[in-house]
């Protein structure tokens, strides 16, 4: 599945354990660090791992997709 959007590419990338994620993300490494923040900010991720929240957000955007 391909998205474009690097909030769910991060956040899936950090549920199957990929590193570095930003290289799976599809954005610059600049760029990666202020998603990282809006990330954190939003409680997807807590001490570099995934949340209820963050598996929440991949849910509700996979769900998205197939509809």
């Amino acid at each position: 599945m391909t998205s474009a959007d690097p909030v769910y590419r991060i956040l899936k990338g950090f549920e199957q354990k990929q590193e570095p994620p930003y290289q799976h993300a599809g954005v610059d490494p600049r760029d990666f660090r202020t998603v990282m923040k809006d990330i954190y900010e939003a409680g997807y991720i807590d001490a570099g791992k995934l949340t209820q929240a963050g598996q929440g957000y991949i849910q509700a955007y996979e769900r998205r997709l197939n509809n």
